[in-house]
C-alpha cells in the first residue's frame, strides 16, 4: 500500500481535539516510530494471512490487518497536517505475497504473541508521552486494542496446547527478612536459590531469544545476501549463547523451563520480504532485548544472574551497531525527524 495517499483503504475515525496545540518533538517522535514499525507489520502480517492454514489464526490476523493500517493512516494524516515529511517506512516492494510459508502455523502464533507484548510495552511509553488529546486518545484505543488481540491469542494458544508458561516452582511458606549481604552472592560461596522474580525473567528472556533465533533462522534461509545471511548467523549464535547461560542456571536448581512448542521452518527458500524489511525488523527485536535485560538486570539480586545481563546487555549492543552499519552501506536506513540546525542556517548567511 502506498501510505502517501490519504485514507483510501481504511475509514478514519476523527478524534475531537480539544484544542489546536502545536505538536511535541515526543508526538513525532512516536508517531514516526508509529509509522515504521507498522508498515512492517502490515507487511508481515499480510504475509502469515496468506500462508497459514489454521482458521482460527487466519481469522486474528485478518482482524488486526485493519487495526495496523488504521494506526499508520492515523500517524500518516497528522504529519501531513503538521507540514512533516511522511516517511517511507515499508510498503508493497518489501513484501512478496506470492512466496509458500515460511513458517510453521504454531510458530506464527508464538511470533504473533511476542509482538503483541512487544507493542504492548512500546504503546504504553508512548501514551505516557502524548499530551494533546487527539494523539493520547489513539495510543489509549491502540492499547486496548492489543489487549483484545493478545486475549484472543493467548486463549487460542491455550486450547491449542501450546501456550508458553513460566516455570511452575515449589515456594517457601515461611516469610524472611534478608540479614546477610551473602544473599547477593553468586560466584564465591554458597549460593542462594534463585527468588520467583529471577525465574520469570530468566525464562522470558531465555523466551524471546528463542523466538527470535527461530526467526532469524527462517532470515538467514531466504535472504539472497552474503553479508545479511552472516549477519543473521551471528544473531542466532548470540541468541542461543544466551538461552544456553540461562537456562544452565535454570538446570542448577532443578527448575524445569519449556520454551516453543512449534518453532517449524519450512523448507521455502523464496523470501517472502525484502532484506531490508528482514534487517529492520532485527535491529528492533535488537533494542527490545537490550530493554528487557536491562529491567531484568534491575530486578535480579544474585551477582552471576546480574553479570550475564550486563554481559549480553554489551554484546547486543555491538551486534545492533553492527546491523546500523549494515543497513547504511545498503542505503536502508530512513533518518528521523530532527530539530533544526540553527548554527547550519546562520551559517548560509556569511
Amino acid at each position: 500500500m502506498d501510505w502517501q495517499t490519504r485514507g483510501e483503504s481504511v475509514n478514519i475515525q476523527e478524534t475531537p481535539a480539544a484544542h489546536n496545540a502545536p505538536i511535541t518533538a515526543a508526538e513525532v517522535a512516536c508517531l514516526w516510530t508509529t509509522f515504521e514499525q507498522y508498515t512492517l507489520w502490515y507487511c508481515l502480517f499480510r504475509h502469515f494471512e496468506r500462508t497459514v492454514r489454521d482458521p482460527a489464526t487466519r481469522d486474528i490476523i485478518s482482524d488486526v490487518i485493519p487495526l495496523i493500517q488504521y494506526r499508520v493512516q492515523f500517524a500518516a494524516d497528522v504529519f501531513q497536517r503538521e507540514g512533516i515529511p511522511i516517511p517511507m517506512g515499508f510498503t508493497d516492494k518489501d513484501v512478496n505475497l506470492d512466496a509458500p510459508q515460511l513458517y510453521s502455523d504454531g510458530f506464527v502464533l508464538h511470533m504473533v504473541q511476542a509482538l503483541t507484548q512487544v507493542n504492548s510495552t512500546m504503546n504504553v511509553l508512548n501514551l505516557s508521552m502524548a499530551a494533546r488529546p487527539d494523539i493520547r486518545d489513539f495510543y489509549s484505543e491502540i492499547v486496548r486494542q492489543i489487549i483484545d488481540v493478545n486475549t484472543r491469542v493467548s486463549d487460542l494458544m491455550l486450547a491449542k496446547g501450546v501456550l508458553p508458561r513460566s516455570p511452575y516452582l515449589s515456594v517457601a511458606l515461611e516469610i524472611e527478612r534478608i540479614h546477610q549481604p551473602s544473599f547477593f552472592a553468586g560466584f564465591l560461596g554458597e549460593k542462594r536459590p534463585l527468588v520467583t522474580a529471577e525465574v520469570a525473567h530468566i525464562y522470558l528472556n531465555a523466551l524471546r531469544n528463542e523466538v527470535g533465533k527461530a526467526l532469524l533462522l527462517g532470515f538467514r534461509q531466504v535472504s539472497r545476501r552474503r553479508e545479511v545471511q552472516d549477519y543473521f548467523q551471528k544473531g542466532i549464535q548470540l541468541a542461543d549463547n544466551l538461552i544456553g547461560e540461562l537456562l544452565e542456571l535454570t538446570r542448577d536448581e532443578h527448575v524445569r523451563v519449556s520454551l516453543l512448542h512449534d518453532e517449524n521452518i519450512t523448507a521455502s527458500t523464496e523470501a517472502p520480504f525484502s532484506d531490508r524489511m528482514m534487517m529492520y525488523l532485527t535491529t528492533v527485536l535488537n533494542s527490545i532485548g537490550i530493554g528487557m535485560l536491562g529491567v531484568s538486570m534491575g530486578v535480579s539480586l544474585r551477582s552471576d544472574l546480574v553479570a550475564i545481563y550486563a554481559k549480553y546487555m554489551g554484546q547486543i549492543g555491538d551486534y545492533a551497531k553492527e546491523g546500523l552499519k549494515l543497513m547504511m552501506a545498503n542505503d536502508w536506513m530512513e533518518e528521523p525527524p530532527q530539530i533544526l540546525d540553527r548554527d547550519k542556517l546562520a551559517a548560509y548567511k556569511h
